[in-house]
């Protein structure tokens, strides 16, 4: 990471303040920042970008009874997330243009192996609803999707967008992560900025940012 001359004098003002944690004016200000960038209507401040996924999943009511589809090129958190809400990851196939979950193979699969019962996605097999597909903008490149967003409301699937690497990529002039549910953002030292830790949700509902910000504190 680089970091600026005024880094340092900011960071003391910080620990003068005694704001050193969950509130404060520079979080608030950090806030309003990523709000303007993305377009969010929402934005909930957490500690890192996997807690960010635990808490949009947990939002989601994710548990024993569900599997969370997600791509099987993606980083360790994303299915750390799911599986620490004791869901079960299933990992599904990318294409080579966006790096991102192939649509049309994923929708060629669904058919075979779930069936609709009650509005919800279930897999014939292991008798789990499957409840959301994360979206994993790898690299920053926006996966697709449209074609995506089609296919999980084609199967009652909720749609969550991991963009831990994406801040300042847009897919057809919308900020990646603010298209499904819950979108999230890492400030990890490896990521387009760094707050040394960090991330961010992105939700666009009132009542789903306040119950996140509610888990989040």
């Amino acid at each position: 990471p680089f970091f600026f001359k005024n880094d340092k004098k900011h960071l003391l003002k910080v620990i003068d303040s005694t704001y050193v944690s969950s509130k404060g004016k520079y979080i608030n200000k950090f806030s309003k920042e990523i709000k303007k960038i993305t377009k969010s209507k929402y934005v909930i401040p957490v500690v890192n970008g996997t807690s960010a996924l635990h808490i949009s999943l947990k939002c989601l009511k994710i548990n024993s009874n569900h599997e969370v589809l997600l791509p099987s090129f993606t980083f360790v958190a994303t299915a750390n997330a799911i599986s620490y809400l004791n869901a079960k990851p299933h990992f599904v196939d990318c294409e080579e243009s966006t790096l991102g979950v192939n649509a049309e193979k994923l929708r060629t699969y669904l058919k075979k192996i779930t069936k609709k019962k009650s509005n919800n996605c279930i897999n014939k097999k292991t008798k789990k609803i499957i409840k959301a597909l994360i979206v994993t903008h790898i690299f920053g490149h926006p996966a697709n999707l449209d074609k995506l967003k089609k296919l999980c409301n084609d199967f009652n699937i909720i749609l969550v967008e991991d963009a831990a690497e994406s801040l300042g990529s847009f897919y057809k002039n919308k900020h990646v992560g603010t298209i499904g549910k819950f979108g999230i953002l890492s400030f990890n030292g490896n990521k387009i900025i760094t707050t040394g830790g960090g991330g961010v949700i992105l939700a666009n509902r009132k009542k789903d940012a306040l119950r996140a910000k509610h888990i989040s504190n």
